[in-house]
């Protein structure tokens, strides 16, 4: 693993961690305070924006991890060579959606820069672009894992060829 991979790794785990970390305490902050009878709207607000960063880090952690749900009941009973195929192929179209969401994804955000937060004076892009963000930390995930994958076949061709 590289030097800048397991640096944007450390950077993402802390954020992430950071981030649910002040969910929390926005929430019980916001609890706190609308139990003594004075709401504090924009905490809740602030919370889901946080949040909706948290789904999109954490769903590029459990791509890293391969912990996203699949159903393998049909591919367990295939051929290791063909097991293979549709696992490169199920790979190829989730880059062509993570391609599509991270281009509609920026387009939805710029056209959202101009609109506010309802109870906060930030931008709606801040919400939107943790969707274009988020994709491309899966996309180059998913091109790390390629990297590793093909550096694997490599290596274990040259072991075959050297026997």
């Amino acid at each position: 693993m590289s030097n800048v991979q397991k640096y944007i790794i450390l950077i993402e785990e802390k954020l992430t961690k950071l981030l649910l970390i002040a969910v929390v305490g926005l929430v019980f902050f916001a609890a706190v305070f609308r139990w003594g009878g004075f709401p504090v709207a924009w905490s809740v607000e602030m919370a889901q924006l946080l949040f909706i960063w948290i789904i999109f880090l954490g769903a590029n952690q459990a791509l890293r991890n391969n912990r996203h749900i699949g159903v393998n009941i049909l591919t367990e009973k295939l051929p290791q060579k063909v097991k293979v195929a549709v696992a490169a192929l199920m790979d190829l179209l989730v880059a062509a959606f993570l391609i599509f969401m991270i281009y509609y994804g920026f387009q939805h955000s710029l056209h959202h820069s101009l609109r506010s937060i309802q109870n906060l004076p930030l931008s709606y892009s801040y919400i939107t672009s943790a969707i274009p963000v988020g994709c491309s930390l899966m996309l180059l995930t998913l091109i790390f894992k390629w990297s590793r994958a093909l550096s694997a076949q490599r290596n274990r061709k040259v072991g075959r060829d050297d026997e």
